[in-house]
C-alpha cells in the first residue's frame, strides 16, 4: 500500500473540515468582461468535469448550449428566478497547487446580471437554483468516490481471499509432499532389502559356477547382476525422491510463512480501507 492510499482518510477529513457547504457571491472574467456570480467549490474533481456536468444540466433548460470559452447557456427557461428567459455563463477555475474548484455561475435576466443589488426574490431564487445543482454535483461526486473505495475495498478482499486459497493449496501440498518423502523411505528400504537378497543369488550362483563351470552359469551370474543394478537404480532415484520432496516440503513451508505475512499486511490495508469506505459513506449522507 502506497503512503498516499493510507493517507487517503485523513486527506478526506481535512478537506471536508474546509469544503464549502453554500454558494458565495463573487465575481469572475469571462470573455465578456467581469461579471457577478454565484460560486461553489468542489473537492475531489476538476475543471472539465465540472464543466461538462453544469453543461449537461444546462441542456435540460436551455436548446442552444456551448463551451468554447465558458459554457454558455442562452435563452434558459428558468421561471423561478425569471419569468423572461435567462442568460447562464459558467466558468470552473482551479488555482495552481488548489485542493478545490471553483464554479462560477453567472445569471442575466432582462434587469441586468444577477448580484447583490438585484431584487431580493431573484438573487434569493438564483442562490437556490445554484445551490441545487451544486448539491447534485456533491452527491454525484460523492457516490463516485464511495463507489471507487468499495470497490478497492472488494478488491483487497478478494486479495486476501486468494492468498487464504493460496496458503490452503500450499498446506496440502506439504502434507502430499511429506507423504511422498515416507513412501520414498519405505521404498528404498524395500529395494535394499531386494538388493541384499538379489547379492545373496549373485553370491550362491558364483559357488556353483565354481564348481561347475560353464556358460550357462556366467550367463545367470550377468542377469543377475543387471536385476542388482537395477533394484540400485531405483534405490538411488528413491533417495533424490526423498531429498527433493523434502525440498519441496521446506519451500512450500517458507511460503506458508511469507504468506501469513502478507494476509497480515493486506488485513492492515483492509481496514484502512473499510475507514475510507465509511468516510465517503458518511459524507454522501450529509450532502443535503
Amino acid at each position: 500500500m502506497t503512503m498516499r492510499s493510507i493517507l487517503l482518510p485523513f486527506i478526506f477529513l481535512a478537506l471536508a473540515a474546509h469544503a464549502q457547504q453554500t454558494v458565495q457571491v463573487s465575481s469572475c472574467s469571462f470573455s465578456t468582461g467581469i461579471h457577478p456570480t454565484l460560486s461553489f467549490q468542489f473537492e475531489g474533481t476538476d475543471v472539465k468535469y465540472v464543466e461538462s456536468w453544469w453543461k449537461d444540466e444546462l441542456k435540460r433548460v436551455s436548446r442552444d448550449v456551448s463551451n468554447k470559452k465558458e459554457v454558455v447557456a442562452a435563452s434558459a427557461l428558468l421561471p423561478q428566478i425569471s419569468a423572461d428567459t435567462v442568460r447562464v455563463l459558467m466558468k470552473a477555475e482551479q488555482r495552481k497547487g488548489a485542493p478545490f474548484v471553483m464554479a462560477h455561475v453567472a445569471l442575466l435576466t432582462r434587469e441586468g446580471w444577477i448580484s447583490p443589488s438585484s431584487d431580493a426574490r431573484s438573487l434569493e431564487a438564483a442562490k437556490t437554483y445554484v445551490q441545487q445543482q451544486s448539491t447534485l454535483l456533491r452527491k454525484q461526486l460523492a457516490q463516485q468516490e464511495l463507489t471507487t473505495a468499495e470497490k478497492g475495498l472488494a478488491k483487497l478482499n478478494s486479495e486476501l481471499n486468494m492468498l487464504q486459497r493460496e496458503k490452503e493449496r500450499a498446506e496440502a501440498s506439504i502434507v502430499k509432499a511429506n507423504e511422498r518423502a515416507v513412501e520414498a523411505v519405505a521404498e528404498q528400504e524395500r529395494l535394499a532389502k531386494e538388493s541384499d537378497e538379489q547379492a545373496k543369488r549373485i553370491e550362491a550362483q558364483r559357488k556353483e559356477n565354481a564348481a561347475e563351470p560353464g556358460a550357462e552359469g556366467e550367463k545367470a551370474v550377468a542377469e543377475l547382476q543387471k536385476q542388482q543394478a537395477k533394484l540400485q537404480d531405483k534405490r538411488s532415484k528413491a533417495i533424490a525422491e526423498e531429498a527433493q520432496q523434502k525440498k519441496k516440503a521446506e519451500e512450500l513451508a517458507w511460503e506458508v510463512k511469507k504468506n501469513l505475512g502478507d494476509q497480515e499486511r493486506k488485513r492492515g490495508e483492509i481496514s484502512k480501507q473499510e475507514q475510507l469506505v465509511r468516510a465517503m459513506r458518511e459524507k454522501l449522507e450529509v450532502i443535503r
